[in-house]
C-alpha cells in the first residue's frame, strides 16, 4: 500500500512537472496532475498489462540483444498510448499530438523505474 501511494505522488509530481519540459503538454493545476495520476494508475492495471506482455514477447530478441536497454522504449511506447487514452478521458489535461505522449510517457517510465528502485 505504501508503495502505490509513493508511485502516486511520484507520477502527480511528474505529471505537473511536464508542461515545463514540453510545450505540448497542458496540465491545469495540481488537482489536474493528481487525476493524470490516478487515471494513468487505473488504465496502467486494466490495459498496460496486457500491452506489456504483448510487446514484451514481440520485441523479445530486441530486449535481449540490448541487454533489456529495449525494455526502457517499451516501457515509454506503452505510457505514450496510456496518456492518449488519458488525455481522452481527462479535460484539464491536454496532449497535443504523439511527441508530448513519448515525452511525457519516458518521464513517466523513469519514474517508475526510480519508485521501483526505492
Amino acid at each position: 500500500m505504501f508503495s502505490l501511494l509513493i508511485k502516486f505522488i511520484v507520477f502527480t509530481a511528474i505529471a505537473a512537472i511536464s508542461p515545463q519540459v514540453s510545450s505540448g503538454i497542458k496540465v491545469r493545476g495540481t488537482g489536474a496532475a493528481a487525476a493524470v495520476a490516478l487515471v494513468f494508475g487505473l488504465c496502467n492495471v486494466l490495459i498496460g498489462w496486457l500491452l506489456g506482455w504483448v510487446l514484451a514477447i514481440l520485441t523479445w530478441p530486441l530486449n535481449w540483444l540490448t541487454l533489456g536497454l529495449f525494455g526502457i522504449v517499451v516501457t515509454t511506447a506503452i505510457n505514450a498510448i496510456l496518456l492518449k487514452i488519458t488525455d481522452l478521458v481527462l479535460e484539464p489535461f491536454e496532449l497535443d499530438g504523439w511527441g508530448p505522449a513519448f515525452v511525457m510517457g519516458f518521464l513517466f517510465a523513469l519514474g517508475g523505474l526510480l519508485t521501483n528502485w526505492l
